[in-house]
This record gives structure tokens, sequence and C-alpha cells, in this order.
């Protein structure tokens, strides 16, 4: 066991403090920024904002005041104490920037309807068809946008999206010629109504969602509704009857 003298330790615990609300001010700002801008609900509870604000959390909180906590030492020389702070530095802030661009990089930037399933898309499952992420909100006013991908019927239609996705690495529900105007989606969504009312009995949900409809104070006639499949976790979309984004409830 390694025996701390208490004026080291005392020192050590305030450094340790300093680091920590600063670490705090950081994390502040990277916490409104993941649940607020980049995963707002629903999706930061479903897909991906959670995790990365808990790796975040991690880092900034935990790694960075623990590492302070262990070599920081005012009975050195003042070379070393500097040379102690800027390893402390490089090695918080190198984690912190890895966590930061990989929750970044891994937020939904659109929802999309797709046959019977409504799915995430990131950044990255665009490949080079985007030059701005700003030609998604042509689709919608939804943050992130929520969009409908008409699949084609055609023997051919379908060749082209298979030829797009093992060629180009582009999945279905990515690809931007299959992306049609708000008033589609509208369309697509009232058509798929009794297919997801029957999926919610077939998953015995229905007892779930009446008692949110309850407490929501709606009914079935002023909504529509679509299952999300997140990547952490699943939940259904509420819309009005105008394919306006409302809400969300678990079952």
């Amino acid at each position: 066991m390694i025996n701390i003298s208490k004026p080291l330790l005392a020192t050590k615990l305030k450094a340790t403090a300093i680091h920590l609300a600063m670490s705090l001010v950081i994390f502040s700002y990277l916490v409104y920024q993941i649940v607020y801008v980049w995963y707002p609900q629903p999706y930061f509870s479903v897909d991906g904002g959670w995790q990365g604000l808990r790796l975040i959390a991690a880092v900034d909180l935990v790694l960075g005041p623990l590492i302070t906590f262990m070599i920081f030492n005012l009975n050195k020389s003042m070379r070393a104490i500097i040379f102690d702070l800027l390893i402390i530095m490089i090695i918080q802030f190198g984690a912190l920037a890895y966590g930061v661009l990989l929750t970044y990089h891994q937020r939904p930037v659109a929802i999309v309807l797709i046959d019977d399933f409504v799915i995430p898309a990131i950044e990255e499952n665009y490949a080079d068809q985007l030059e701005s992420l700003d030609q998604l909100k042509q689709y919608s006013k939804e943050t992130p946008p929520i969009i409908f991908a008409d699949l084609p019927f055609s023997r051919e239609g379908l060749a082209e999206v298979n030829r797009i996705k093992i060629e180009e690495k582009i999945l279905e529900h990515a690809q931007l010629a299959l992306y049609r105007p708000f008033e589609e989606f509208k369309q697509a969504l009232q058509e798929r109504q009794l297919r997801f009312f029957e999926q919610l009995d077939k998953n015995e949900q229905r007892e779930s969602f009446d008692a949110w409809l309850k407490a929501s104070q709606l009914n079935t006639d002023e909504i529509l509704i679509a299952p999300f499949s997140g990547r952490y976790g699943k939940l259904w979309l509420v819309f009005d009857k105008n394919a306006r984004y409302l809400s969300y409830f678990k079952v």
C-alpha cells in the first residue's frame, strides 16, 4: 500500500478538484450538444446518445481527474510539474477528442421510413452523395429530417438499388435516388397504419399503447404511428394527421 503524507494528499485532492471543476464546464457543454442537438429525444435513449455521453463522462470526469490525482506533486521541480500537466492534457484531450468525434459522427442525420421500418441514417451512410447535410432538409422540417425512401417495384429498379448497395456500399435507406417529397411521406405513413396497428397487436403492445394515449389525452383518430428501430432499442414515433412529428412512446 502506498503511503501519502497528509500535505501531499491535500495538494493532490485540491489539484484534482480544480481539474474536475474545469472538466465539468466542458462536460456541461457537451451534454447540451448531445442531448439537444446531436441526439434529440427520442433518439438519445435508443440510438446512441446515452452511450456516447457515458463514454465522454468516463474520459472527462473520471480519466483526467484520476490521472491528475495519481501524478500531480508540488514537491517536484517546476519543470517536472509542467511536464506532468502536459502529459495529463495530452492524454485527456486526446481521449476526449476521440470520444466526442465518435459520438458526433454516429449521430442520426436522418430518420428514414423504408418499406415498413423507420431507421436512422448516419452521415457516413451517404458516402459521396451529399455536398452538405442541408440537402436533407428539403424533405422534412424535423430535426433530424424524417424522410420516406420509396423502394421500386420493378425488377430493374430493385436490381439498381442492389447494385448501388453492393458496388458503392450505400444501403437502401441512404440512397438519395429513393427519397421522396414530404407529401409522399405523409401518404406512405397513412397507407401503413393498418399494418402498424396490427403490429402493435401482434407484439401484445396495444394495452401499453392505449395507456399512453390516455395519459397524452389523444385518440387513434388524431394520430399516425410508426415503429422506430434504433441501434440500441425500439419505440414508436407519433405524428399528427398531417404527418408532423408529435411525440413517441415506448412499450
